[in-house]
C-alpha cells in the first residue's frame, strides 16, 4: 500500500502550488471575513449605542434651550415698569393676557404685591388670593427662581383641562422693583409641562420610530417626568450609575418589563440663564430593532467572504496553467499600486476603464468637499449677519466678545459696551410704514459705520436696539464714550430724506459701560449699560449716560 509521501511525489508541482495558493486563499478570506465582520459588528454596536446617547443629548439640549428662551422672556418682562407699579390693575392683566395669547407654553402669569397677594393675573385666575406660602412667591422674592416640575395646586381647578390629565408646571419667577429699588412684589410664571411633550415629539424622525426608540425625561432624583405613560412617577434606580456621568453615555441594560433596550443617557448641563434642574434624559430601543443592523452585516461579510473564497478557488483552478513568471509580475503590480497610493495630488489615470472611474469619482469627491465647505462658509455668513442692515447681530457678537476679552485682558485694555436705541423709530413706523422705516434703519447704519474706528463693531440687537463695541485704555474709557457718543448723537438726529418726498428725524438714546471696571462679567456690563439706557429715557431721551455717572 502506497504511502502519503509516495502520493505527493506523483503530483505536480503545478498542482501542488495551485491547491496550496487556493487553500492559503480560501484560509485567509474566510479568516479576514471573520475578523472582519467582527470588527464592524462591534464599531456598528458603538455607532448605534452613541446615536442613541446622541439622541438623548439632543432632547436634553432642545429643553435646556427652550427654558432658556423662556427665561430670557421673564427678563424682559422685568423692564417693563407697569409692573412693578401696578398703576392699573387692568391694564396690567391685559398686557399680561397678550403676551400669553403670544406664547402658547405659558398657562399662567401673574403679579403680586409686597405681601404675596395676587394683583393682576391672566384670566384673573387667583387675583385677591394670597400666594405668600407658595414657592413661586417665598424663592422669587430674593432672585430669579426656576421651580422643578410639579403638579399645580392651586391651579388645577381653575385653568383649562380638556384632557383630564393631572395639570403639571414648570415654575419662573423673579422680584420686581421700582425705580427707586423698592420691592414691589414678584412676577410669576407657569410654564405648562406639555411644551416638553411637544419638544419630545418633534425628535421622532421616521427612523426612529421604525426601531420603537422611546424617549423619557427623569427628574434629579431619578423619576419618570416625561415619556410613556406606564413609566410615570416610576423611579429607574438602574440608571444611577449612567445618569451619573456629565457625558452622554450609553449601555445596554434590563428594564423593569424584563427587556433589554440599548438605552442612552445624557444629563442636563443647563444653558444660558438656565442653571438646570438636573433633568436626565433617556432614550432606549429593544435591543433586537436596534442591532439588527449588526446581524444583517455580520451575515453580508460571513456570506460575502464565503462566495469570495469560492470564486477564488474556481479562477485559480481554470487560469493556473496559463500562468507565467507569476510572482515577478505579482510584485511589479504590487510595486505600481503602492507608489499610486502615496501620489500627494489625484491625477486623472487611464490605464483602465476601472481606474480611470476610480480617479475622476476621488477628484469630484475633493471638488465637492470644497463646495460644501465654501457653502458652510456663507452659511456662518449669513447666521452671523442681520439680513436687512448687514450689521453682524447678536450671535457674532458672542463670538466676537468670547475672543476680543481675552485679548484686551492680554493688552491691558478696556472694552466699552456702547447701548443705544432710535428715540421716534415706532413713530416713523406707524406713520409712514415699515417699509420707509427699514429703509431708516439702512440710513443710520451707513452713519453708524462712518462713526466706527478700525478694529471696532456695531452690531444690530433686534428692532431699532443696537450695541457698539469700543477699545480703549482704562485712563481713557470715559472720554472715549462720550466722544464717540455725541457723534452719534449728532450724526443720527440728521433729518433722513426718504422716497416720496418724506423727511424722517429720529434720535438716539444711549447708555455706556465697560469691561473690566464696571464688572468682570461681560454679560453683566451689557445689562449695566442697558440700565444706564434706560436711565437716559428717563431722563428725557437724547442723550448718553455713562453706568455710575447717572446720578
Amino acid at each position: 500500500m502506497p504511502n502519503h509521501s509516495s502520493l505527493l511525489r506523483r503530483v505536480s508541482l503545478r498542482t501542488r502550488i495551485i491547491g496550496l495558493i487556493t487553500s492559503l486563499v480560501v484560509a485567509i478570506t474566510l479568516l479576514l471575513s471573520w475578523v472582519a465582520s467582527r470588527e464592524a459588528a462591534i464599531q456598528l454596536e458603538a455607532n448605534i449605542g452613541y446615536s442613541s446617547a446622541d439622541t438623548a443629548y439632543q432632547m436634553v439640549d432642545k429643553l435646556n434651550r427652550s427654558m432658556d428662551a423662556r427665561i430670557k422672556e421673564v427678563r424682559l418682562l422685568l423692564g417693563i415698569q407697569e409692573f412693578a407699579d401696578r398703576t392699573d390693575r387692568f391694564s396690567v392683566r391685559a398686557q399680561l393676557e397678550h403676551l400669553q395669547r403670544n406664547y402658547d407654553v405659558l398657562s399662567w402669569i401673574g403679579v403680586t404685591d409686597a405681601t404675596g397677594l395676587v394683583v393682576a393675573s391672566t384670566g384673573g385666575v387667583l387675583e385677591g388670593t394670597s400666594i405668600a406660602q407658595r414657592p413661586v412667591f417665598i424663592e422669587g422674592r430674593q432672585a430669579l427662581w426656576v421651580g422643578d416640575v410639579h403638579d399645580a395646586v392651586m391651579l388645577a381647578q381653575l385653568l383649562p383641562n380638556p384632557t383630564g390629565e393631572p395639570v403639571q408646571f414648570v415654575d419662573i419667577a423673579a422680584p420686581l422693583y421700582d425705580q427707586r429699588g423698592t420691592f414691589t412684589g414678584v412676577l410669576g410664571v407657569h410654564l405648562s409641562w406639555e411644551w416638553a411633550t411637544q419638544v419630545k415629539n418633534s425628535m421622532f424622525s421616521p427612523q426612529l420610530r421604525a426601531q420603537q426608540t422611546e424617549l423619557l425625561l427623569l427628574s434629579s432624583q431619578g423619576r419618570v417626568i416625561l415619556g410613556p405613560e406606564e413609566l410615570i412617577g416610576e423611579s429607574l434606580a438602574f440608571l444611577e450609575n449612567a445618569s451619573d456621568s456629565p457625558m452622554p453615555a450609553w449601555s445596554i441594560e434590563t428594564w423593569p418589563d424584563g427587556q433589554r433596550y440599548v438605552t442612552g443617557v445624557a444629563r442636563s448641563q443647563g444653558f444660558g440663564d438656565f442653571p438646570g434642574l438636573g433633568w436626565v434624559a433617556v432614550s432606549r430601543q429593544p435591543v433586537t430593532n436596534a442591532f439588527a443592523p449588526v446581524e444583517q452585516l455580520y451575515e453580508l461579510i460571513l456570506g460575502t467572504g464565503l462566495l469570495v473564497a469560492l470564486m477564488f478557488s474556481i479562477i485559480g483552478w481554470l487560469v493556473a496553467s496559463r500562468l507565467v513568471a507569476p510572482l515577478t509580475r505579482l510584485a511589479r503590480a504590487a510595486d505600481n499600486i503602492q507608489a499610486a497610493t502615496h501620489r500627494g495630488v489625484i491625477t486623472l489615470e487611464t490605464g483602465s476603464p476601472e481606474l480611470k472611474r476610480l480617479s475622476t469619482s476621488m477628484r469630484d469627491m475633493v471638488e465637492r468637499l470644497i463646495d460644501q465647505r465654501q457653502t458652510i462658509s456663507r452659511l456662518e455668513d449669513l447666521a452671523n449677519t442681520d439680513p436687512l442692515t448687514g450689521l453682524p447681530n447678536r450671535a457674532f457678537l458672542t463670538q466676537y466678545l468670547q475672543h476680543t476679552l481675552p485679548d484686551a485682558h492680554r493688552q491691558q485694555q478696556s472694552v466699552i459696551v456702547l447701548l443705544f436705541d432710535l428715540d421716534g423709530f415706532k413713530r416713523v413706523n406707524d406713520e409712514l410704514g415699515h417699509h420707509a422705516g427699514d429703509l431708516l434703519l439702512i440710513e443710520i447704519t451707513q452713519r453708524l459705520k462712518s462713526t466706527l474706528r478700525s478694529g471696532d463693531v456695531v452690531a444690530r440687537l433686534g428692532g431699532d436696539e443696537f450695541v457698539m463695541i469700543l477699545k480703549s485704555t482704562a485712563e481713557h474709557s470715559a472720554y472715549l464714550a462720550t466722544d464717540v457718543g455725541q457723534r452719534l448723537l449728532q450724526r443720527i438726529a440728521t433729518p433722513v430724506l426718504l422716497p416720496g418726498g418724506h423727511r424722517a428725524q429720529v434720535g438716539c438714546s444711549l447708555g455706556a459701560a465697560w469691561w473690566p471696571q464696571h464688572g468682570h462679567d461681560i454679560e453683566q456690563v451689557i445689562q449695566l449699560a442697558d440700565i444706564a439706557l434706560y436711565q437716559a429715557k428717563n431722563k428725557g431721551k437724547h442723550r448718553l449716560v455713562i453706568y455710575g455717572e447717572a446720578h
